[in-house]
């Protein structure tokens, strides 16, 4: 195996972190205006937003009675304002940080969002004569088609087919960043994705990367740059040079990027999701500093399979409005520090889960797997304070909206919009032209309305 040692003698510790922000400072006044990152929230388990969006008017008592051990008081839920798609709404209390950004217009609801191929009538599904994903109601297949699984003919995800058609200058650095094992989403076929440890450090073993002077880290940054016309061991090689500057990257980020401004509510035992935006948060400020132009960022919080126990507020067994609690102030958190970092409007997140629950209560005071669910978007970029939709469920089991198949109904909504549709705003937010979202998305062809406008 031959090594380059001059090239890499020339080039190691040539910018230590100190001069890293003046010496790429002038690339960065150029580039920063055109900045643009998607970061997206998904909710693992399929979160009922039954219990998350609730109308306040006569179609309350259809909830109450749809819902007798699930129903929050109508007292209790923080009124939005206005009417939307003939209803007025409340928030769960639990998330009254995203209520005052509905209120501020920095929030928007995209109301019975889900899985579809193609656009589907409730006539369809119920004679079963519906073209429809496959395997509805299992978390793993479902989590992977709404992040924009094409099938094992393109295991890629939306936010890897999006970047894959930008410009290369827009992707050239970091462009995806998955701070999840369960990345679909930001699988591409020719853009590079990074996986980030939210709760890392500098150090690789021994070697401390974020200290060039450091003699173990020289001996590794040497190691990554072997040759060999051995195919496995030039393959080694390639894989440990990127998984270094990957890392090397990240210990930039956390040295240089600006501490977010946010109020992060403590990680909980629970939920890592404080520690995981927040590090997002201070990533973007570094990686906007040094240049990057396009990015997304994925991350995942779980819990929200809540079969049982839905209603249990304890931090032991938390339920779906404890959980809640922590997501809201963590993105209201985030949110505020996008806005002091000057990126107010160059951020757009997306909160997202692979479907909704039943609308009747489990036996185990909980609800079950179901299909369509809401859906937001956060950030200035957003035309919040609305919620989007042309309808909303009649909530009643075995009502003229149940799209259940099987008998006794449960109160299952046949989406409004698909994820598709709601992911197509971002895509074009990001850059792409009408025909290159529908090229990254071909199941949207079919669709007269090729996204929800809430960008």
């Amino acid at each position: 195996m031959s090594v380059q040692r001059r090239s890499f003698l020339a080039g190691a510790g040539a910018f230590g972190l100190a001069s890293l922000g003046a010496a790429l400072a002038p690339l960065a006044r150029v580039q920063a205006a055109d900045y643009k990152a998607v970061v997206v929230v998904h909710l693992a388990g399929g979160f009922d937003g039954n219990n998350v969006l609730v109308p306040l008017d006569g179609a309350y008592a259809d909830y109450a009675k749809a819902r007798p051990t699930l129903a929050l008081a109508k007292d209790s839920l923080l009124r939005l304002s206005g009417t939307h798609i003939g209803h007025t709404f409340g928030f769960t209390p639990s998330i009254r940080p995203l209520h005052e950004l509905f209120e501020r217009k920095r929030v928007a609801v995209a109301a019975n969002v889900g899985a579809l191929v193609q656009p589907t009538t409730l006539e369809q599904v119920r004679s079963r004569t519906a073209k429809l994903p496959p395997f509805l109601g299992s978390h793993s297949d479902q989590e992977q088609w709404v992040q924009g699984w094409m099938g094992d003919e393109d295991r890629s995800g939306w936010g890897g087919r999006t970047m894959d058609r930008l410009a290369p200058e827009l992707r050239s650095r970091q462009p995806l960043i998955s701070v999840t094992n369960n990345y679909t989403a930001l699988v591409s076929n020719s853009t590079p994705l990074s996986l980030a440890d939210s709760n890392g450090n500098s150090n690789w073993g021994v070697a401390n990367i974020g200290n060039p002077a450091d003699s173990m880290t020289q001996r590794l940054e040497w190691a990554t740059r072997l040759q060999s016309s051995n195919a496995y061991e030039a393959e080694f090689a390639r894989s440990m040079r990127t998984a270094y500057l990957d890392s090397l990257e990240f210990a930039k980020g956390r040295e240089k990027g600006p501490a977010p401004t946010g109020d992060f509510p403590t990680s909980t035992a629970f939920s890592g999701l404080p520690r995981d935006l927040s590090f997002v948060a201070r990533h973007i400020g570094y990686s906007k500093a040094v240049g990057a132009q396009r990015q997304m960022y994925l991350v995942q919080d779980g819990g929200y399979d809540t079969h049982t126990g839905q209603m249990d507020t304890g931090d032991t067994n938390p339920g779906l409005d404890r959980r809640l609690q922590v997501v809201a102030q963590s993105l209201a958190a985030f949110d505020k520090s996008m806005v002091d970092m000057g990126l107010d409007s160059q951020v757009l997140t997306l909160v997202i889960s692979e479907f909704g629950r039943t609308l009747d209560p489990a036996a185990g005071a909980g609800s079950d797997h179901a299909w369509g669910n809401h859906w937001f978007a956060m950030g200035g970029a957003v035309k919040g304070g609305v919620v989007y939709g042309d309808t909303f469920p009649t909530l009643q089991t075995g009502g003229p909206d149940d799209a259940s198949l099987y008998d006794p109904k449960r109160g299952q909504w046949l989406p409004q919009f698909s994820t598709d549709q709601f992911v197509a705003d971002a895509m074009r937010w990001m850059g792409l032209t009408a025909e290159q979202v529908v090229a990254a998305m071909p199941n949207l062809a079919g669709f007269k309305n090729r996204g929800i406008g809430y960008v």
